[in-house]
């Protein structure tokens, strides 16, 4: 009550009371509501025990924990949507084939049984050797492997027209064993088949070492060929890969590039007829370089061109980066012990400090303890305090300076314009993406998911997201939408999100580490009736 003072009596006559009609809250039509069953989809994903830091002390994130994705696609010609989800190590991936009353029925099990040794960290259906069916590409990765190991190396799965799989021999992506992370196809020297781009995400056992891309020409008949030397050399120092995407960004009628990674800023290579060229300075993207996870391709804003929505680390975490005050990872091996060490700085005000604890720094550098006998020796000491100006000079220097997941826009094939997606898509990294007009107002709205536990305690775990879904303006503006409005309440650490049709109706798939999918049916909206062909 507005002008009542202190220690004063107050006397109310019910005569004097004006009746007031209560408020009705309005009611609220979610987009999406939770599914009641997980249409015969039992996969459990169970990952591995295995602890990075026990090898990679100076590491803050695990590297053994990005999967499960999924895949989707109609696999044996009936018209229906299928799906593959990646398997973790010792664990193999399952493909469930729908059925006519909307169940998922498992096949193939004895044959991806044969490969659960690897882990799958990526899947795509595609029609690798033109005879109009969908094949298999799974990605072999994680940080268990050493760089003899077999089950590092990626599979393609053929389909016989029935639904029924055969490993092909190849060696893919190529002979050496690599960590991969991601596959996407496009027809980028416009044969009519599809060629293949690989990303590699880290060398066996040295985290920070300079991975590449492989650019993987198809000859029509499913048989790939590395010409990455010969197109584009410059992926041959791609980075730390964790997603690429094929795209028309200029609308010359040649498919592009889109690569990034971590430490790495979002790469556009332009397809020039017989090599690729890097354009990422001219389009307005060589200062963003962050932690990214996760690129899809979508015209957000109607005018015909694709633009880009990038899922990044997010800004609920001790590590803040902008292009003044870049978080740094040195690498390098620092006492000749022939591993590679990272140390990770970030700002604390104007200057920039390590953030590993004394005791991890000389337990990895034992030569270090004499210098740092105390805690108190290793106060405000700066990375130039600790190393000498040459093994700084030997050391590969990674900067990061966005961390905010965005969404790119397209400025008509000229370049770039980096805008933010809305606070609440920062809470937590973004791993999983789906772009889709869900509301059914003609604009696209984005569906989105992540999180991340496998952390030091020092850095603390990612877990604020509970998967988000922005509502789009049509302008490339977004709004996100409360769990009541949208009907989307994720708990657990999301490695992918997709959207498959479902007797005839569409299902958003959560695909969750350490756990089973889960499943979100949009309300009021038709699926797709035109034919299946091919999808990640």
């Amino acid at each position: 009550m507005v002008g009542v003072s202190v220690d004063s009596s107050l006397k109310l006559r019910q005569q004097d009371a004006r009746q007031v009609t209560p408020q009705v809250p309005p009611v609220i039509h979610p987009v999406f509501s939770s599914a009641q069953s997980d249409y015969g989809i039992d996969f459990v994903h169970r990952e591995n025990d295995f602890v990075d830091f026990d090898r990679d002390k100076l590491i803050f994130h695990m590297l053994s924990t990005q999967g499960p994705h999924v895949a989707r696609g109609d696999v044996n010609g009936d018209g229906l949507e299928d799906i593959y989800v990646c398997g973790a190590k010792d664990q193999s991936g399952a493909l469930y084939v729908q059925q006519r009353d909307g169940r998922f029925k498992k096949s193939n099990e004895e044959l991806f049984e044969k490969d659960k040794a690897s882990e799958d960290v990526d899947c795509i259906f595609f029609d690798a050797d033109r005879d109009g069916d969908l094949d298999l590409y799974v990605c072999s990765g994680g940080s268990e492997f050493s760089a003899g190991s077999a089950a590092l190396i990626s599979r393609l799965y053929i389909n016989d027209g029935k639904g029924r799989f055969s490993k092909s021999p190849q060696l893919l992506p190529s002979v050496n064993f690599e960590s991969s992370s991601c596959v996407t196809a496009g027809d980028y020297d416009g044969d009519g088949d599809p060629d293949l781009f690989v990303g590699i995400r880290m060398k066996p056992f040295s985290y920070g070492y300079p991975c590449r891309g492989y650019i993987l020409e198809n000859d029509g008949r499913g048989h790939f060929t590395d010409v990455t030397q010969k197109l584009c050399p410059a992926l041959l120092q791609a980075g730390m890969v964790t997603d690429a995407k094929w795209l028309d960004y200029d609308r010359d009628g040649k498919l592009d590039l889109v690569v990034t990674g971590e430490y790495t800023p979002v790469r556009i290579f332009h397809n020039e007829g017989r090599s690729f060229s890097e354009q990422t300075q001219q389009m307005g993207l060589g200062m963003s370089n962050g932690w990214w996870n996760r690129l899809v391709i979508a015209d957000v804003n109607g005018d015909g061109y694709p633009d880009i929505v990038a899922g990044n680390h997010g800004l609920n975490s001790r590590f803040k980066a902008s292009e003044a005050k870049p978080v740094t990872m040195w690498v390098s091996d620092f006492d000749g012990s022939g591993t590679l060490k990272q140390i990770v700085c970030c700002y604390n005000g104007e200057k920039q400090y390590p953030m590993v604890l004394r005791q991890d720094l000389v337990g990895e550098l034992p030569y270090l303890k004499k210098k740092y006998l105390k805690y108190e020796d290793y106060k405000e000491q700066r990375i130039e305090d600790i190393f000498t100006k040459e093994q700084l000079g030997k050391a590969m220097k990674w900067e990061a300076y966005e961390l905010r997941s965005c969404v790119l826009i397209n400025q008509g094939g000229k370049g770039y314009k980096m805008e933010p997606l809305p606070m609440e898509a920062q809470f937590s990294p973004v791993y999983g993406m789906v772009v889709k007009d869900f509301d059914g107002d003609g604009k696209p709205d984005i569906l989105l998911g992540g999180n991340f536990y496998q952390s030091k305690p020092e850095v603390g775990i990612y877990d604020a997201s509970y998967g988000l879904l922005l509502k789009g303006d049509g302008q490339g503006k977004f709004k996100a939408l409360s769990s009541e409005e949208s009907g989307i309440l994720v708990k657990g650490a999301v490695r992918d999100v997709n959207l498959i049709t479902i007797n005839k109706k569409p299902v958003a798939v959560f695909a969750m580490n350490n756990e089973g999918l889960k499943f979100f049916d949009l309300k009021g909206q038709p699926a797709n009736p035109k034919k299946i062909k091919a999808s990640k």
